[in-house]
């Protein structure tokens, strides 16, 4: 485990700039069972058959499995990023506009937002982060990569994703005001939400060690952080814009 640099964030600052929401995935309506026929025998028809309930959403164990890591810009290309972001935990990645942006981990797509729906007007803070990509890494961290401004065409939610491969290009969709990658780290939260996916430790030091060759966790920092903020998820997912995420 790599010590985090600075102390965590709390997560739920409306007022904060926010990331990106995903767009729900389409689900198929159930089929429902054909009406039963009139039994000429005299007994009465079997009731309808109630569908079964779509799965509860599923979040792996914080470190139940492991995963490489590495900065998630393509190779060869110059990045930079600050050790500090204004007023919750995350980092601003520059490589220039279109630059590759690519998975930093092993794991599951849990969202990708191709709709860039955030408007100055508003403000929504689900929408700020523009185009998104979420990832469940394998080692149960959470990964969003935020502003960017094409999504791979062939991603979708639920498909696993190795390590290195294209999920868009940098640009400056939702509130950004250059082209840069928004990088976050936390915990999976079960429902949509917007406040602790837009990070709650500092990566910094994990991209150093990352852009290094080493590979250092963040497991052992957000399992800390879980255990200090045990009801974050449940209120950033009370939160009046949960749903737009």
């Amino acid at each position: 485990m790599l010590p985090s640099e600075r102390a965590s964030g709390a997560a739920s600052s409306s007022s904060a700039p926010a990331d990106s929401a995903s767009p729900a995935t389409d689900v198929a309506p159930p089929t429902m069972p054909a009406a039963s026929a009139p039994d000429r025998g005299g007994t009465s028809p079997s009731p309808p058959r109630t569908p079964a309930p779509l799965p509860a959403p599923t979040v792996p164990a914080l470190g139940a499995a492991t995963t490489p890591y590495r900065v998630p810009i393509g190779d060869g290309i110059h990045v930079s990023y600050a050790r500090e972001h204004h007023d919750y935990p995350a980092s601003d990645i520059f490589a220039g506009c279109g630059a590759a942006v690519v998975s930093p981990v092993n794991g599951t797509l849990t969202e990708v937002r191709r709709d860039d729906a955030w408007n100055k007007a508003t403000d929504n803070p689900a929408a700020r982060g523009g185009r998104s990509v979420t990832i469940i890494g394998d080692d149960g961290v959470r990964y969003y990569l935020a502003h960017l401004d094409q999504v791979e065409p062939s991603l979708a939610p639920g498909q696993p994703i190795e390590i290195g491969s294209s999920i868009g290009t940098q640009g400056k969709t939702g509130r950004a005001g250059a082209c840069h990658t928004h990088f976050a780290i936390s915990p999976p939260c079960l429902n949509k939400e917007w406040s602790v996916r837009r990070g709650v430790i500092w990566p910094w030091g994990y991209l150093d060690a990352w852009r290094h060759g080493d590979q250092a966790s963040p497991v052992d920092e957000i399992r800390a952080w879980v255990s200090m903020n045990p009801d974050a998820c449940n209120r950033a997912m009370q939160d009046p814009h949960a749903a737009d995420s």
